[in-house]
């Protein structure tokens, strides 16, 4: 067999779009609620990467950058025929970057190519996922959830709802940085997380945001966003479920559930073919309530952290 040669990738574009193009018509044989793309070399990263060719063809290619101390794989990232190689492209990488830590993006369903990295001391850190959007429930499901606890109602948020939906970001913040999920991040203090809400009513064409309330508190949120099209992820008629949380004291008794629902039918009400959702892998809450949801994973991202 010839031996494993390593190129450039600004030598060998033109087969890394193709090495990219074969990958993702995979991706969307297994989930069509992916992007329709035709051309594949817009999306290849302008970013330092390498190509592996045996006997004259490419079989591999990977390329990333560094972000603060990550060195960052995304969704354009790495493709492969030859999925082993990227074994020896991430060797040459990782000396370039000079990092210790290290975050790529594979395919969700790609077992061939999730493997390499596995075999790398890589794990699976974070899911991107998508599902239809369905009136899937009766008019009736905001006002009663699945465990049979009353609402009062699910109404659009406003600027009065400040103070809670600070602490619902709080709440989530907080589950990050405990055991389990061990996420690293600092936590701001309640005035910092009021601060990065306070314009959100004043985007109503990127933001909309629903609470739930019963006993005359606002007892959970729901925060859809309309993400932007143009990677290898977001799909035409897309909304993404940005953020979902409710209070400690109501979770697990249909609250998520009903905010859920209510958000799914309003997104198939209004036009949107499809919802994104992302989240933790390492988080118990977000890692199982999510599937039960229906969300479907499209990426994975892996992680590893060099002692």
């Amino acid at each position: 067999m010839p031996s494993l040669e390593i190129h450039p990738l600004s030598d060998l574009r033109d087969e890394a779009a193709r090495l990219l193009g074969e990958r993702f018509a995979r991706q969307r044989a297994t989930e069509p609620l992916l992007p329709d793309i035709d051309e594949f070399a817009p999306y290849l990263p302008d970013e330092e990467g390498v190509v592996a060719t045996r006997g004259g063809a490419a079989v591999a290619y990977l390329a990333g950058t560094m972000r603060g101390d990550i060195a960052t794989v995304g969704f354009a990232g790495c493709a492969a025929s030859e999925p082993e190689a990227l074994r020896d492209l991430y060797a040459v990488l990782a000396e370039q970057w000079d990092a210790s830590r290290f975050s790529v993006a594979v395919p969700a369903s790609d077992e061939a190519l999730i493997d390499p990295w596995f075999r790398m001391a890589f794990g699976c850190q974070f899911m991107w996922a998508v599902r239809e959007t369905a009136r899937e429930t009766d008019a009736g499901v905001h006002l009663r959830t699945d465990a049979g606890v009353h609402l009062r109602r699910i109404r659009p948020s406003t600027p009065d709802d400040l103070e809670a939906v600070a602490e619902f970001d709080e709440i989530l913040s907080m589950l990050q940085v405990r055991s389990p999920s061990y996420s690293g991040m600092v936590v701001p203090t309640r005035d910092g997380f009021r601060g990065e809400w306070t314009d959100l009513w004043d985007e109503p064409e990127t933001y909309t945001l629903y609470v739930a309330e019963q006993d005359d508190r606002v007892v959970g949120h729901v925060l859809l966003y309309r993400r932007p099209e143009g990677d290898l992820r977001v799909p035409e008629n897309n909304i993404d479920l940005a953020q979902a949380a409710t209070l400690d004291d109501v979770r697990g008794s249909g609250v998520g559930v009903a905010l859920t629902h209510y958000a799914l039918r309003w997104a198939h009400d209004e036009g949107f073919r499809s919802m994104t959702a992302d989240w933790r892998s390492v988080n118990l809450l977000s890692s199982r309530f999510w599937p039960r949801r229906g969300f479907r994973p499209q990426y994975l991202r892996l992680y590893r952290a060099v002692p």
